[in-house]
C-alpha cells in the first residue's frame, strides 16, 4: 500500500509569497523549483510541504512565521478559483464552497462543520503534518478567521487602500477585526499569548483538530461584490480536468503517477528520489511496483509522455518541453516520445490538427 497525499502548488503558494515579501527570501533558498512555483495546478507530496515549512522555520528562525504573514493566507489569494471560493453572495454559501472546494486543493485535509447550538465550529483535520502540525493550524485557522472577517466587518474603508489581498467591501471606515467566540489549534508548539492576540478570542492549543468558532448568525450575511466576481468564475475544459485531477489514498497507481510528476520539477525522476518521497528503500519500490504490474522504467515512460501531450496541447515548443520533464538532450525526449507513440510530438500534433 502507497499511502500518499497531495497539496496543489495553489494552495499552499499564498504562504510561500508571504514568506518570501516579508522575510526576503527567494524559493530556491526553500528548495522550490522555479518550474514547480509557476505551475499553480502541479501537485506536491505533503511530506515535500512539510520540509519546506521546516526550512521556513531555520531560515527565518521563527516558528510562528504565520503570525507575520497573515495577510497573504487568505483564500481569495489562491490564483485558481478563488473567484469562485469567495464570490459568493453569503457566508453560508462561502462556507459550503470551501469546506467541499479543497478537496480539489489539499487531498490530507479535511473540511467540515460542526453545530452546537447557535454556535458553528469550523474544523479541520490533517493526519499528514508530522512535526510541524502548529504550523499547519495557524495557517488554516488564520485563513478561516479572514473569510469570516470578510463578511462580518461592517466597515472597511478601501477608497485608499492599494492591498491587494482579499476581499473588499466598498466605501466604509475600519473598524476593529471580527474576533471568533473560540480557537482551538492542533499542535503543541505555539505561543497562545500571541495567538489570543491576533485572533481576539480564547485560543486553546494540542487539540485533537483545529477549530474557529462563530455564531450561526454571520451564516446570513451578505458580500456587497459576489454578483460581478461569480460572473468572471470560468473554467476552460483543460483548467476543469487539472482542478479534478486529484489522487485518492486508495488508488496506488495514480499516486505513483503523481509523485513522478511532481519529482521530474526536478531532473530526470530516478528510483532513489521517488523511494526517497515515498519513504521506501529502492528495493522496496521496486517490489511494489512489481505488485502492481510495473517496472520503473515502463512507469517513467508513460508518466513523462503524458505530461508531454498536456504541454503539447496547451502549446509548449518540443525543446521547452524536453527541459520541463528533465530530459538533457531535445533529441532524448523526441525519441522516448516515438517510442510510446509511434511518431514525433509534432507528427503527433498534426495528427490532431492543431
Amino acid at each position: 500500500m502507497i499511502d500518499i497525499t497531495f497539496c496543489r502548488m495553489a494552495y499552499i503558494k499564498p504562504l510561500i509569497n508571504g514568506v518570501m515579501q516579508v522575510y526576503r527570501l527567494n524559493i530556491s533558498q526553500i528548495g522550490i523549483p522555479h518550474s514547480l512555483y509557476a505551475d499553480d495546478m502541479a501537485l506536491i507530496p505533503h511530506s515535500e510541504i512539510n520540509r519546506w515549512l521546516r526550512t521556513i522555520v531555520t531560515l527565518t528562525g521563527d516558528r510562528h512565521f504565520p503570525f507575520r504573514i497573515t495577510e497573504f493566507l487568505d483564500v481569495a489569494n489562491i490564483n485558481v478559483c478563488a473567484n469562485w471560493l469567495t464570490s459568493a453572495p453569503d457566508l453560508s454559501i462561502t462556507f459550503r464552497r470551501i469546506n467541499y472546494g479543497m478537496s480539489c486543493f489539499h487531498s490530507s485535509g479535511h473540511y467540515v462543520g460542526r453545530q452546537s447550538g447557535h454556535i458553528l465550529k469550523w474544523c479541520y483535520h490533517n493526519a499528514f503534518t508530522e512535526d510541524v502540525t502548529d504550523i499547519d493550524a495557524l495557517r488554516v485557522a488564520i485563513m478561516f478567521t479572514q473569510v469570516l472577517r470578510h463578511f462580518s466587518s461592517p466597515a472597511v474603508d478601501t477608497s485608499n487602500d492599494d492591498t491587494p489581498h482579499g476581499f473588499q467591501q466598498q466605501g466604509k471606515r475600519k473598524t476593529s477585526p471580527y474576533s471568533p467566540l473560540m480557537v482551538r489549534l492542533a499542535g503543541t508548539n505555539i505561543d497562545v499569548e500571541e495567538a489570543e492576540a491576533w485572533f481576539g478570542c480564547q485560543v486553546i492549543a494540542g487539540c485533537e483538530q483545529t477549530e474557529v468558532w462563530f455564531d450561526t448568525k454571520l451564516l446570513l450575511l451578505e458580500h456587497t461584490t459576489s454578483i460581478e466576481k461569480n460572473r468572471e468564475a470560468i473554467l476552460s475544459l483543460n483548467e476543469l480536468d487539472e482542478l479534478v485531477n486529484m489522487p485518492q489514498r486508495d488508488d496506488p497507481t495514480k499516486a505513483l503517477y503523481e509523485v513522478v510528476n511532481y519529482a521530474r520539477y526536478y531532473g530526470m525522476p530516478t528510483v532513489e528520489h521517488i523511494a526517497n518521497l515515498l519513504a521506501l528503500s529502492p528495493q522496496q519500490l521496486q517490489r511494489r511496483l512489481q505488485k502492481l504490474g510495473f517496472s520503473f522504467t515502463s512507469i517513467l515512460a508513460y508518466v513523462l509522455n503524458n505530461i508531454a501531450v498536456r504541454y503539447l496541447l496547451k502549446g509548449y515548443a518540443p525543446d521547452d518541453i524536453a527541459q520541463l520533464l528533465g530530459y538533457t538532450n531535445p533529441q532524448s525526449f523526441i525519441k522516448a516520445f516515438k517510442r510510446v507513440r509511434g511518431c514525433t510530438p509534432n507528427e503527433y500534433l498534426r495528427h490532431l490538427n492543431l
